[in-house]
């Protein structure tokens, strides 16, 4: 039977190779990076499609049917109900079709792909002063292909609706390869088919067939909410039936890919609001809240959205969330976001003041934050958004499981709802945290479960039952937001009765005779508890490899892998770092989502022992750059960089390593040996020969710059410098390549130092392991630290810090040496380490006035660990500065990465489309870039030189003997 599939894959791979221009991937990795989406499911596809065209397509279609094979539309694969996965041909959009075709704001409409990026057509309709109604929280990587199939709403659905009332038209393809244009028709025109035999004439007989036979049924079995996206839209159908018009774009709307495929949309904008104000009030506890919705509700706000105590603690211990936590005041039980929108700011402002003097006299309200201010609004308002991340990343085995977290009702009933949702949670042994769209009654309970166990499997079943009964009570819908997908098409039968159910499978007959797409969902489902991606855990123990790194923090090394929900955060291209080759290629192994589902598959599938050393995990793990940005920027805080080195340790003790591998263990060496040889050295190192020798064996890139040693380093300079006399004094931590490349560097930061009367000393020995690291020489990392690491304890404590300039070796000290060789030590090295722009904004100092302007790139290591707002701080004081901290992502190069001839076009790749175009507004300002990786590649690509901040500090400080 496995040969037979697999001749039957191949078949199909060759036919769509011959016959289509898209990527076609049949192999092992691409197929498990596809079995699962944000869901607790898992489903094997047989190939992966990324079509390149919309004829590639219908060719595609073609080609399934030819081949009996399932078709898997999937979007950003975010869904949380398993629409996006299952035993086909997966078509992935995402890479390619992401184009806005067009955008008309005379009539307010959009034509585009189904691949393109929410985040990225509200860009380009911002232009017009417009933008896309439903906006789920996942709009940086959510697609409108994506949003058309699972009907999306988001935040602000109470004023916007759900994204069936902004689709004009789709354009789709049927199973039996016949392509159609679904849009608004008459009556009339639709009578007038009534003879013909294509695919759209017959549909449109069958629909009209179905209304005629369950008009009541449908009237009587919809619930009659705002948030219904179960099932197919027949009460839409009905609706405009009974008004004189039929859309069948409506019906395709929702419908999780079941009954077309689309090529193309056109979608109606909306009028972006000029102003946003933001009410954030604390409750003690989750009833008061509840009970506080109508007074919310009746200034018409255009949204309300609620979060609980458990996810506000998460997010205070979220790197990259504490500064959005600075409003939030104690630790209520519950918040709202109330948000008024408008044109006219005093008619917002009006609206503020008047529901925060109500609220301040409500029971229950402990404090209230108002604003209108964007730069303290934006903050909490992205808050809402990572509710689901962060949920995923609570300790240990048991997670908040998503099965019953999309339940609607009329907002009225929230408070008894809740209430009795709660007490079936407690009577089952767990909880739940609970947020959401307060506004529409469509909250997001999430039970904590652990699916390796039986039992909790079997509890699921139960909560599940009694929820739907539930909902049904309060005539509210089982989904209203996510859909029905895996989780929930098993309960329809239940939710709407069984003559709705059978309409149901007549609009599937009519649409999909073939039974081609996305089989499974909403009719004919299997158990929701079957296919679940979490394995039930053997009785047997099974060992784990020795590892390096401690995970006693995540529960474990599995524990850690598995933090990561699927929900793709790191599929996101504007904002942030996070992941950086993802965005250079488009390709779903090259995100951290990625990343962690083969680690993840590698253990379920592989002997634990065995599990990193396998080929595909070294496949997929080749173009993470260890930026570290995953363990700020991801919402459940998965460090790819850390399982990365634990991942090449354990691979390279059963192969053999590349002699670039073997130069990098030793680059500390090789430098201060540079330094002893300069300036024969950068001659040689010029030398075409020398160059072909490194890129032929060495691995070492051609078109890369090597950097130039300095005979007269840092460390010559400072033992005949005349050093300052005082009673204070701070630990310098010169790293290798400030000391041995850049020791101007260095001097500039005696310089600054004594300004602020200040002695320094130097540590000894100077590496911090950064190298061995990255490259996975674990073992010899440890005994690296072992040596240093209470010695240089000693020497520093909360009058005698430990300061660094580079900020991948100085928060190699923070970050790893901690979770290297654990201990008293290393902690304490850690809690008195920091960068010497952080000291400076504690010492009293002159600068001279500085009237060009500035811009900030900030490693990426110190925007994931500590931030760049002191570095930004520091270059604040010079007066006069105008500085610009941009958002520049990484720069591509990390370190050795950049200058690997495998990975220099990946290097250059992410430069020139994420990190270059940034700076192309301040033509006239200092550069400034505290990382000498990103120095480097500044010069290779501009041949201009950016500053380290240090330097520019040092360039106009003020000397006090002057």
């Amino acid at each position: 039977m496995h040969d037979f599939l697999e001749l039957k894959r191949q078949a199909l791979a060759r036919h769509l190779r011959k016959e289509t221009n898209g990527e076609v991937h049949a192999d092992v990795v691409n197929r498990q990076l596809y079995s699962t989406d944000a869901s607790i499911y898992q489903i094997e596809p047989v190939a992966v499609f990324l079509p390149r065209t919309a004829e590639d397509l219908r060719c595609a279609v073609q080609i399934c049917r030819d081949h009996h094979t399932a078709i898997i539309p999937r979007g950003g694969g975010t869904s949380l109900s398993g629409q996006s996965i299952g035993a086909g041909l997966v078509i992935d959009a995402s890479k390619h079709l992401r184009k806005v075709l067009d955008i008309d704001p005379t009539h307010r409409t959009a034509r585009v792909q189904p691949g393109v990026v929410l985040e990225h057509l509200n860009q380009q309709a911002a232009q017009h002063g417009l933008m896309f109604g439903p906006d789920v929280s996942t709009a940086s990587r959510a697609t409108l292909g994506g949003m058309i199939g699972n009907n999306s709403a988001g935040s602000h659905s109470i004023v916007h609706g759900l994204t069936v009332d902004h689709v004009q038209s789709l354009d789709v393809v049927f199973s039996d390869g016949t392509t159609a244009k679904l849009r608004s028709e008459s009556l009339q025109h639709i009578l007038m088919q009534d003879r013909s035999t294509s695919r759209t004439a017959q549909l449109y007989r069958a629909i009209r067939q179905i209304i005629t036979q369950h008009h009541q049924a449908i009237r009587e079995r919809f619930p009659k909410i705002l948030r219904r996206v179960s099932g197919y839209n027949l009460d839409r159908m009905l609706k405009g039936w009974e008004q004189g018009s039929l859309n069948l774009a409506e019906l395709m709307t929702g419908s999780e890919g079941t009954l077309s495929l689309t090529t193309e949309a056109v979608v109606k904008l909306v009028e972006k609001p000029r102003y946003r104000g933001l009410l954030v009030p604390h409750f003690s506890s989750m009833t008061a809240a509840l009970e506080t919705l109508d007074v919310c509700l009746a200034v018409q706000p255009s949204a309300v959205e609620l979060m609980d105590q458990m996810i506000l603690d998460l997010a205070r211990r979220n790197l990259s969330l504490q500064r959005r936590m600075q409003n939030i005041v104690g630790q209520p039980a519950a918040i709202f976001l109330v948000e008024i929108s408008g044109n006219d700011i005093n008619e917002v402002e009006h609206k503020l003041t008047r529901l925060h003097g109500t609220l301040q006299r409500s029971p229950g309200v402990t404090h209230v934050v108002k604003t209108l201010d964007d730069a303290e609004r934006e903050p909490l308002w992205r808050l809402r958004e990572s509710g689901l991340p962060l949920l995923m990343g609570l300790p240990g085995k048991r997670k908040p499981i998503t099965f019953v977290e999309d339940t609607a009702v009329s907002p009225e009933h929230l408070p008894v709802f809740v209430a009795v949702f709660q007490e079936i949670m407690q009577r089952h042994g767990t909880f739940g945290a609970i947020y959401g769209h307060a506004s529409v009654g469509c909250l997001h309970i999430r039970p904590v479960l652990d699916l390796s166990q039986q039992a909790d499997v079997q509890t699921m079943r139960q909560i599940s039952d009694e929820v739907s009964s539930l909902v049904l009570k309060y005539q509210g819908s089982l989904s209203g937001e996510h859909g029905d997908g895996l989780a929930r098409s098993e309960w329809l039968p239940k939710m709407f009765g069984p003559e709705i159910c059978n309409a149901f499978q007549q609009v599937k007959q009519a649409c999909d005779p073939e039974g081609l797409f996305n089989p499974g969902k909403i009719v004919n489902p299997q158990p929701m508890d079957q296919q679940l991606r979490y394995q039930v855990a053997s009785q047997q123990k099974q060992s784990l490899p020795a590892l390096s790194f401690d995970y006693a923090e995540e529960g474990g090394i599995r524990q850690h892998i598995e933090l990561c929900s699927g929900t793709g955060v790191c599929r996101r291209t504007s904002v942030g770092t996070m992941c950086p080759s993802y965005r250079a290629t488009l390709d779903e192994k090259d995100s951290t989502r990625g990343r962690a589902n083969i680690l993840r598959l590698a253990f379920q599938q592989h002997e634990p022992m065995d599990a990193l050393a396998q080929s595909e995990v070294k496949e997929v793990l080749d173009l993470c750059l260890a930026c570290k940005a995953c363990k700020a920027e991801c919402p459940s805080n998965v460090d790819m960089a850390k399982l990365k080195a634990e991942a090449l340790q354990q691979y390279y003790q059963h192969h053999r390593r590349p002699l670039s591998d073997r130069i990098q263990r030793f680059l500390p060496s090789y430098l201060k040996l540079g330094s002893n040889l300069a300036p024969m050295m950068n001659t040689v190192g010029s030398w075409w020969l020398v160059r072909w020798a490194l890129d032929r064996w060495g691995g070492l890139a051609r078109g890369r710059s090597l950097p130039v040693f300095h005979f007269h380093h840092f460390r010559r300079w400072f033992r005949k410098h005349r050093r300052l006399e005082s009673a204070s004094k701070v630990l310098l931590w010169d790293d290798c390549f400030t000391t041995y490349t850049e020791p101007e560097i260095g001097q500039a930061a005696v310089q600054l130092i004594e300004t602020a009367g200040t002695r320094v000393e130097l540590v000894e020995p100077i590496c911090c392991g950064r190298p061995l690291i990255s490259k996975g020489y674990l073992t010899q990392a440890k005994l690296l630290i072992q040596r240093q690491a209470t010695k240089l304890a000693e020497r520093i404590n909360a009058d005698v810090p430990l300061l660094g300039l580079e900020p991948s070796c100085l928060l190699t000290l923070v970050d790893d040496w901690p979770q290297l060789v654990p201990g008293t030590a290393t902690k304490h090295i850690a809690r008195h380490a920091s960068m010497l722009e952080s000291w400076l904004l504690q010492q009293s100092m002159d600068y001279n006035p500085l009237q060009q302007p500035v811009v900030v790139h900030g490693h990426c290591h110190q925007k994931a660990l500590i931030g760049m707002e002191d570095t930004a701080a520091a270059l604040r004081m010079i007066p006069q500065s105008q500085v610009t901290l941009l958002d520049t992502g990484c720069c591509g190069m990390a370190g050795a990465f950049g200058y690997e001839k495998e990975h220099y076009s990946l290097s250059q790749q992410i430069a020139q489309q994420t990190w270059l175009p940034m700076f192309k507004p301040h033509t006239f300002a200092i550069v400034v870039a505290n990382g000498t990786s990103c120095r480097h590649q500044w010069k290779d690509f501009t041949g201009q030189v950016a500053l380290h901040p240090v330097k520019l500090l040092a360039g106009q400080v003020i000397s006090k003997d002057s």
